[in-house]
């Protein structure tokens, strides 16, 4: 099992470097770049039983992501890589089809919970972790990171939040990403507190990574690596 697991990217020297060891240093190998997370949605108030809140696609941004997108494909392909892009919310059939084709998939961060849940409905969580034991790498940047980790049936920021579940379990810890001290909402106080809340409701024996911007966990086989530039913390 092969997994880079980043807070803001692969934008550095060492997790490049990780990247490529990941990788075997090859660059012809074909990328799924999974970019469901970055769809600009706005969080609407919902006349729907059981729901405060829905998401709705704000049509305005479409064209802006549609240009990120290909000069994220792009940027793949000026390192020797051959790219697709792959939205979750597409045929699930064909998104089973395109992924079983590739090297890496690669997860960009954006919305968690809209990540999530096109997971679900995509069925991409039924077999993902198949794909990556049979040697796929898996990439993720914050909500893609997100995806990866035990799914423990509630959110991590927002733990009174019955609906909101979290990764896929492809790995056995949990990450906090952009963690950054003197943060209300990602400080290492804070991150331990949420925890705390959530031992009070399930089991939760999961080791959480506190991950600044810049640094990453990488996962080769059976070694687990915290990497990147300044402190290293789990809690």
């Amino acid at each position: 099992m092969k997994i880079l697991l980043t807070s803001s990217g692969v934008n550095n020297p060492e997790l490049e470097q990780a990247f490529s060891d990941l990788t075997n240093n090859k660059k012809d190998l074909k990328v799924a770049l999974i970019t469901t997370a970055a769809d600009q949605i706005d969080w609407i108030k919902s006349e729907l039983p059981g729901y405060d809140v829905i998401p709705k696609i704000n049509e305005g941004r479409l064209e802006k992501n549609l240009k990120w997108q290909q000069t994220w494909k792009k940027e793949y392909e000026d390192k020797g890589f051959k790219a697709t892009i792959v939205d979750l919310k597409k045929d699930p059939d064909w998104i089973k089809e395109e992924l079983s084709k590739v090297d890496i998939i690669d997860v960009c961060g954006g919305d968690g919970n809209w990540l999530r849940e096109w997971a679900r409905v995509s069925k991409i969580d039924t077999y993902l972790k198949d794909l990556i034991e049979k040697g796929v790498v898996y990439v993720g940047t914050s909500a893609g990171a997100g995806l990866a980790v035990a799914d423990f049936g509630l959110g991590w920021w927002t733990p009174e939040w019955k609906e909101d579940h979290t990764g896929l379990g492809l790995v056995d810890f949990c990450v906090a990403v952009h963690q950054k001290e003197g943060d209300e909402r990602t400080s290492e106080h804070k991150i331990i507190e949420n925890r705390e809340k959530m031992r009070k409701i399930i089991d939760f024996p999961w080791r959480v990574y506190l991950l600044k911007d810049g640094q990453a966990i990488k996962v080769d086989g059976d070694k687990v690596e915290h990497i990147g530039p300044g402190e290293k913390r789990v809690v």
